[in-house]
């Protein structure tokens, strides 16, 4: 297969291979929790209430996946629709991918949307929904399927991570943007607007970018197993009844088999580079809280010695993917020196009330100077950005932040020591915020949220087990209330927002369009207009560029080919060589092309051989074997 196509025998291979894996997995998995621990000894009252919530946060779980997946891509009349307005450009983008590989073009491929690249983007999951579309799985359910068998496995997965609380942090994130319900009485996705940075993450992320489907279970059950293997439990022995999974005594094994743990941690890359580098740094901060004593730097050090065990296993194939991933390794680097994220972006920042106007951060004294870059850039942004965005949410963490710090110091832990739980995940959470807030780690500086996001997981079970669980009931359902009715109402919003759906390709379009290309090598380039929602795309077919902003965001530099194809399709005198320069072998004609390139002379009309046309346009071939 490497090198190589996918066909039928090996997508069939493939997913026999990965259910034998998976029913492997499972069986060697275990349950660390054990009859008689702390929640056997919770009151039967106190049972009955976690189980009434654990239900009522399920059943709005259930109802955000059946609503999201099962409308994800539908047929209305002779019209391909989607339901959520964010995903236009990306679903087009997925639905590229897995026809691409579908297709049988060589692994790792040339990308689809840029002539001078091999595929640069973590498409694990849409390698997984070419292997079904191979065995004869329709491309909507197989995306329906996916899209629900991964809501599934993240419902769970945050359920053993955190537990009910968890489910709820991650379904119904957000600050203070959905209270504006009081004033419109009118379920919105308040936090989709231009000014909100803290959006939905399970409607602006979740469902969008389809490789969280595997990276949020995936890493949470690591999570999960790292916390019951390695950790002690944060809270005393008599402290019962207080919170979740948190509580669970430490496992020495822990519930995964290691070449399972090694499975998903190696295999991240493929799927999403920005949670493998959570993941590493969950593990490369493990390998500094014990003491180093030589000889006994590991012998003495538990954590060390998995970190370290784990780290080296995966070196190679996971530095492989990322390989894959990267353009072998000739993706252009897009980490930068950014302080404040996307509090000063003209999309999402805040009107702050700056010193001495936005631009301007000079003084006549160094005191002056330091009052104002202080004021501008960590002050007035504290109040109008963070605040406005996270609610809170932010002093909720910085209050866990120093609690932690202040019970580790009272029970006399040091560092040279085994952590307690909360230490050893809500440092690496801190480090992996400021890492998304100083540095900026995609061409897109919203995109750091796909890091970010992390640090906010993180924190989710030790919020309620160290902090709000232990609070009386009243204080806990207040508390509560302000953290999840924002993201409560966004996501009721969003879910409606669908409503009747939005057209993505006529389907008469799409399937002549489809014929005509299916004899053409699927290795061959096309020279199209750069559109998200192009019917050779939506075939999975190569094009010169596709849409501008899924470009940008990959990091490619796209100014010159766009020049270069803008002068083939409007017919310039050296179109061929530009056809040449770009790899063209066919140019498609069609409604995007007529609209876009008028004044066109198209001088392939007369010189180039059409291998096809209909009421859609036409395709010309440039092969010097056409006649």
């Amino acid at each position: 297969m490497v090198g190589h196509g996918l066909n039928v025998l090996s997508a069939a291979l493939a997913l026999v291979c990965g259910a034998a894996f998976a029913v492997a997995a499972w069986l060697g998995t275990s349950d660390p929790d054990k009859p008689g621990g702390p929640k056997a000894q919770s009151s039967k009252a106190t049972v009955r209430y976690r189980k009434f919530w654990f239900w009522v946060v399920a059943a709005f779980f259930a109802l955000f996946a059946v609503r999201s997946f099962c409308w994800l891509l539908y047929i209305d009349g002779g019209e391909w629709k989607i339901q959520s307005p964010n995903n236009l450009g990306d679903l087009s983008l997925h639905i590229t991918l897995i026809r691409n590989f579908a297709n049988g073009v060589h692994l790792w491929p040339d990308s689809p949307i840029y002539a001078l690249s091999k595929l640069r983007y973590p498409a694990g999951i849409d390698l997984f929904n070419a292997l079904l579309c191979l065995v004869h799985v329709d491309l909507m359910r197989g995306l329906v399927w996916t899209g629900l068998l991964g809501s599934l496995a993240t419902f769970y997965a945050f359920f053993r991570w955190g537990g009910t609380f968890g489910v709820a942090g991650f379904l119904f994130n957000g600050g203070i943007a959905g209270f504006q319900f009081l004033k419109t009485l009118k379920f919105l996705d308040y936090q989709g607007g231009n000014k909100i940075a803290w959006k939905s993450i399970p409607l602006s992320m979740f469902v969008t970018q389809r490789g969280w489907l595997y990276a949020i279970p995936a890493a949470l059950v690591l999570l999960w197993h790292w916390r019951d293997s390695e950790a002690r439990p944060p809270v005393a022995a008599d402290d019962v009844g207080q919170a979740t999974a948190v509580n669970a005594r430490s496992n020495s094994r822990g519930p995964l088999p290691f070449w399972v743990e090694l499975s998903l941690y190696a295999s991240m890359p493929l799927f999403h580079v920005h949670t493998f580098i959570a993941l590493t740094i969950v593990l490369v901060i493990a390998l500094f809280f014990e003491r180093l004593t030589w000889p006994k730097i590991f012998s003495e050090a538990p954590m060390r010695r998995h970190a370290t065990k784990l780290l080296g296993a995966a070196l190679i194939p996971a530095t492989f993917f990322v390989w894959l991933v990267t353009d072998q390794f000739h993706a252009k680097s897009m980490v930068k020196w950014h302080p404040g994220w996307v509090q000063d972006s003209a999309d999402f920042g805040a009107p702050f009330f700056r010193m001495g106007g936005a631009a301007n951060f000079g003084s006549a004294t160094a005191f002056g100077s330091l009052l104002q870059k202080t004021w501008n850039g960590v002050i007035a942004p504290f109040f109008q950005f963070w605040l406005t965005n996270f609610g809170l949410w932010v002093l909720l963490a910085l209050a866990l932040v120093g609690l932690c710090g202040w019970r580790a110091w009272k029970a006399g832990w040091r560092w040279g020591t085994k952590p307690p739980a909360d230490v050893a995940f809500v440092l690496p959470a801190v480090v992996i915020f400021a890492i998304g807030y100083f540095v900026q780690t995609a061409p897109w500086d919203w995109d750091n949220l796909k890091l970010m996001v992390w640090g906010y997981f993180l924190i989710l079970p030790f919020l309620w087990s160290d902090l709000i669980g232990r609070w009386a009931f009243p204080e806990r359902a207040v508390t509560c209330v302000a953290l999840f009715a924002s993201g409560f109402i966004t996501l009721l919003g969003g879910l409606a927002a669908g409503h009747p759906g939005f057209g993505l390709m006529d389907r008469a379009r799409l399937d002549a369009i489809g014929t005509a290309v299916r004899p053409l090598p699927v290795e061959a380039r096309f020279a199209a207009y750069p559109t998200y929602n192009h019917p050779l795309l939506l075939q999975g077919r190569k094009v010169v560029l596709g849409y501008p902003g899924h470009l940008w965001t990959e990091g490619f530099d796209y100014d010159k080919p766009n020049r270069e194809l803008a002068s083939l399709m409007r017919g310039a005198p050296n179109w061929r060589e530009a056809a040449q320069a770009l790899g063209v072998r066919y140019i498609f004609w069609g409604r995007d092309e007529t609209a876009n390139y008028q004044g066109s002379t198209r001088p392939w009309e007369t010189t180039a051989r059409r291998t096809a046309s209909g009421d859609w346009g036409a395709i010309y071939d440039l092969s010097p074997e056409s006649p």
